[in-house]
């Protein structure tokens, strides 16, 4: 058991009589600590005479084997190519510093050694930052009063300079130290989520019920539905708030099978709606974007193509032209004004024709193979047989298998011919669960063998560094999306083998993803768009280590914690199954629902919420995106056709078991 002793200039952490990290002293300040349980202690420092700045500061002796400061920096980042925090400090050598909402974990910066795993935060919604870097004689972890943001601020893809807030005089600080000894494993941050969801965690309720919930979502699936003129079917990616029209408007054109637009998966919601009410229109006009999929997207090396645009006149434009804002949505805007910005397109590769091409990737064709699947059998329910549907599921397996690399990885990303074309990524688990799904239905080993050698393959990555990577399409970074289809092929495979690895190794999994949430309700003013919305951060989920904003994207995870709840007989996964549900139904349109003085189409909901200082280019933080996709649509109604006791999304979460508030 840890132990904080007072030491020579200052106080000690300690453990088996071993002074492991140190507290230094303030001179004008009087430092205690009262314990909340083992190994964890409110610090409360006290100035003689009133003070309108502070550092509360600790030091992990010598170099620790991994940090985190949660959903910010994992080991320091520098995965990736996509404009970060990486490492501690900014070219010029100033320590980062990250405003305490920045972080799921309020102010909250980690890291262990052989020895044992140290954290400093501060109590949710304190006016303070946090900073970690290294110095000569270690670790420091810094809670910095008042909330700061130096020496630049990140936002989507850029950069902005320093934030530096203000705060009353006073003579009271507080923050939280958290220890834990060594077990000999590394990334041992479950202890301190652990603690994190019963001190800062709350009961939270359904914002409505499962029924009316799934009557919107299907309404925004009838409005998301098109026909073009050559007769291509299917559902676009979403809704865009067009200055022009001064109204929401479909995406122009573009559908996608699986990610963003998830026409696959709402195909399948309106075959499982026909077995349901018996509406004939709706399995038409699934049968309809299911059919157009397969005659149109399937490829000869047996992947298929994962996007259609019929309105690309704006994705080569001149960097030279300033966007007139009066002509876009706003979300598309915004890509055109960061071309103008920096002078440069995107590197979109172009065909001979010179038509933008899309990298054919794992998401969407492991997404596609799924849902394929899934269609498959609802329509055997209807008496209907569609063979191709699982042919097209089948081959994008066979195309997985073929492509296999030795080490077991399926890449990330292909051109036309299947020739690889980005590697690299834990996105590749994807296509996980459709193989084992076609190993379900034939028993072919081959199928299995696959399955596993490349889940040992993805999983090591997250054993080895502690993160998973490249899950959101535009963003190649250390994420929190790849990591969902990791936790499902691990489930997946230990219903299939029956194997406890498979069991830790979805724990481990889930406890990383558990690192990307919420643990926390932090206030907003009532003036704001996100305090009128009264939006609750409270498990909520961040993105990835540049997309520092809320999504709903752990509307995928909510059925896997459930089920690794009842394996495991742990509440807390049920507990945070709850919370994730809860938190990401928030705000769905019931078609009356006006945001920001804008009406919301029945059953949309904003893919993010902007709930710390970062931004679009064009846009302003704290504020909720204004784009409305498809795929949170997609993904609650997954939910409510693959468990089919709805009494599970109205019941909430009542209380938190151990809980210290």
């Amino acid at each position: 058991m840890t132990d904080i002793i007072k030491s020579q200039g200052g106080h000690a952490i300690v453990l088996n009589g071993k002074e492991l990290a140190r507290i230094p002293a303030l001179d004008g300040a009087c430092d205690t600590f009262e314990k909340i349980e083992d190994g964890v202690w409110k610090w409360h420092r006290r100035t003689e005479r009133p003070t309108d700045r502070m550092r509360m500061e600790m030091i992990l002796w010598g170099k620790a084997d991994f940090t985190m400061v949660p959903a910010v920096s994992y080991n320091g980042n520098g995965w990736g190519d996509t404009p970060e925090y990486v490492g501690d400090f900014a070219e010029d050598g100033t320590p980062w510093s990250w405003a305490s909402h920045r972080v799921t974990i309020p102010a909250c910066t980690y890291s262990e050694n052989e020895s044992i795993s140290i954290a400093l935060m501060a109590e949710a919604n304190d006016n303070c930052a946090c900073s970690l870097y290294q110095v000569e004689e270690g670790k420091k972890h810094v809670l910095i009063f008042p909330e700061e943001e130096k020496p630049k601020t990140l936002h989507r893809h850029f950069w902005e300079g320093p934030f530096q807030g203000t705060m009353e005089p006073t003579c009271d600080f507080e923050g939280i130290l958290f220890t834990a000894p060594s077990d000999g494993s590394r990334f041992r941050y479950a202890s301190l989520l652990d603690f994190a969801w019963r001190y800062y965690g709350h009961a939270i309720k359904p914002p409505m019920k499962a029924e009316d919930l799934y009557k919107y979502s299907q309404a925004f699936c009838y409005y998301l539905f098109e026909r073009e003129k050559d007769g291509f079917a299917g559902f676009v990616r979403g809704a865009d708030w067009h200055e022009g029209i001064t109204a929401y408007k479909k995406t122009d054109h573009v559908y996608e099978i699986g990610w963003g637009g998830h026409s696959a998966s709402l195909s399948a919601a309106f075959i499982y709606d026909y077995l349901k009410t018996g509406n004939r229109e709706k399995l038409d006009m699934a049968l309809e974007a299911l059919n157009t999929w397969v005659e149109r997207c399937v490829l000869p090396a047996g992947h298929i193509k994962v996007r259609f645009d019929f309105n690309p006149k704006d994705y080569d434009p001149d960097p030279s032209v300033m966007p007139d804002k009066w002509d876009y949505g706003e979300n598309r805007f915004e890509n055109l004004y960061n071309i103008y910005l920096h002078g440069t397109a995107h590197n979109f590769a172009l065909d001979e024709n010179g038509d933008r091409l899309f990298r054919i990737d794992a998401c969407n064709n492991g997404t596609a193979a799924y849902c394929y699947f899934e269609a498959y059998d609802l329509l055997k329910q209807a008496g209907i047989c569609k063979p191709e549907y699982e042919k097209l599921a089948y081959g994008i397996c066979d195309f997985a298998l073929k492509t296999q690399d030795p080490s077991g990885c399926y890449a990330k990303t292909w051109d036309d011919d299947g020739n690889v074309v980005q590697k690299e990524g834990t996105i590749g688990s994807f296509l996980i669960q459709p193989v084992l799904k076609a190993y379900e239905r034939t028993k072919k080993e081959a199928y299995l063998q696959s399955a596993v050698k490349a889940f040992d393959f993805y999983y090591a990555e997250l054993t080895e560094k502690g993160f998973t990577t490249a899950g959101a399409l535009d963003t190649y970074s250390i994420d929190k999306e790849s990591s969902s289809p990791l936790l499902r092929s691990a489930l997946a495979l230990y219903e299939i083998t029956k194997d406890e690895k498979y069991v830790r190794a979805a724990e481990k999994t889930a406890w990383y993803i558990t690192t990307w949430m919420m643990h926390y309700t932090i206030r907003y003013p009532e003036d704001s768009v996100i305090g009128k919305m009264g939006y609750d951060t409270f498990g909520s989920t961040s993105v990835s280590t540049p997309h520092q904003a809320l999504d709903q994207y752990a509307l995928r995870d909510v059925l896997s914690f459930l089920t690794l709840s009842e394996i495991t007989g742990k509440i807390q996964w049920r507990e945070r199954a709850l919370a994730l549900w809860c938190n990401a139904t928030q705000c769905v349109s019931d078609g009356t629902l006006v945001i920001n003085c804008r009406i919301r189409p029945t059953g949309s909901q904003d893919e993010a919420v902007f709930h710390t200082r970062w931004r679009r280019q064009s846009g302003k933080p704290f504020m909720p995106s204004q784009w409305l996709p498809a795929w949170p649509c997609a993904y609650r109604l997954e939910n409510l056709r693959r468990y089919e006791d709805w009494s599970f999304f109205d019941e909430g979460l009542t209380k938190i078991n151990g809980s210290l508030n």
